[in-house]
């Protein structure tokens, strides 16, 4: 990669510093690419810190001659030497880091030219706003094609809590973070139970105490292929059940926010608890009804709904 100039100017020494976190798991052909959009960024203050978390393949080589390759002290390459999941790599990224923004990418991922400067500029205008995200395009790695994922349907002007219960909006790769929102009620990046969900459970932990702003602005670039955790996740777990155990967790860790959601937070354990049941009851009859009698503990109303569109999708398919 090419040297970047190491002599610090007025402008860039006034700069935060942006500490990117990068959790890495058998992406050696993805890995590259995910690191040159960080590191080639128009912002000088900035270190990316990528964890190898016990590859099977030469993602780790990968990621070292990068490194190798880079400015000195712009990126910095750990290897775990047994797996650990997703939550402990970024909370071991999260512990080397020394900025005070937080940017997350994953190795399969990219960033998009210009993705840092105005996010920085935001969060130094708005001193109550925790956390920004933007927009992203998802695309197909075999064809490249656009694709949709996900619906973007939220209110933007509404309480950012509220809506993260109804659904969880926010792209981890576009964000970037005030490291005082990560701190201040000490969640950072924890396994919830469900791998995968460290970062949902870390939004709703900032929006307790903190504005999260929205950009229109398309900020990274998604890629969908076949290791996606989220592939795994649906294939081998169910994914409305941890949904469900986050929410329910987070109350369990602040009661304070069962009132401020209100009772959009009971509808929606509701509705996932029925779907998670219609899920599992190819494998457990027992798990299934105890999760459908929590369903209508929450919220009756919510709960009969929702089995009554689970039956209704069973009989049209």
């Amino acid at each position: 990669m090419e040297q970047a100039s190491s002599t610090p100017t007025a402008t860039t020494t006034n700069q935060p510093l942006v500490s990117v976190l990068m959790a890495a798991l058998n992406h050696e052909r993805f890995a590259e690419a995910a690191v040159r959009s960080v590191l080639d960024q128009e912002y000088e203050r900035l270190e990316l810190i990528a964890i190898d978390d016990a590859s099977d393949d030469s993602t780790a080589e990968v990621l070292e001659q990068c490194a190798a390759e880079a400015p000195p002290g712009r990126m910095r390459v750990v290897r775990h030497d047994r797996r650990q999941g997703i939550a402990e790599t970024r909370a071991h990224a999260f512990r080397l880091a020394g900025g005070e923004l937080i940017g997350l990418l994953d190795t399969d991922d990219l960033w998009l030219p210009g993705k840092l400067g105005p996010q920085v500029a935001l969060l130094g205008d708005e001193a109550d706003v925790g956390l920004v995200h933007g927009e992203f395009e998802a695309f197909d790695n075999e064809t490249g094609e656009t694709i949709w994922w996900g619906s973007r349907a939220w209110d933007r002007d509404g309480d950012q809590l509220v809506e993260l219960v109804h659904q969880n909006f926010i792209m981890c790769g576009s964000v970037l973070i005030r490291r005082s929102a990560i701190d201040l009620r000490g969640v950072g990046f924890i396994d919830p139970g469900y791998p995968g969900y460290d970062d949902y459970l870390l939004w709703l932990s900032i929006a307790l105490d903190w504005r999260i702003a929205h950009e229109d602005r398309k900020v990274m670039r998604y890629r969908r292929h076949a290791a996606n955790l989220s592939n795994v996740l649906v294939h081998t777990a169910n994914p409305a059940r941890a949904r469900a155990g986050v929410l329910e967790l987070f109350t369990t860790m602040f009661p304070e926010a069962r009132d401020r959601a209100g009772n959009e937070l009971h509808r929606t354990i509701a509705r996932h608890l029925i779907r998670a049941a219609a899920r599992e009851r190819s494998r457990s009859n027992i798990r299934a009804l105890q999760w459908t009698l929590s369903a209508f503990r929450q919220d009756p109303s919510a709960a009969f709904g929702a089995f009554t569109q689970t039956v209704g999708e069973r009989f049209t398919r």
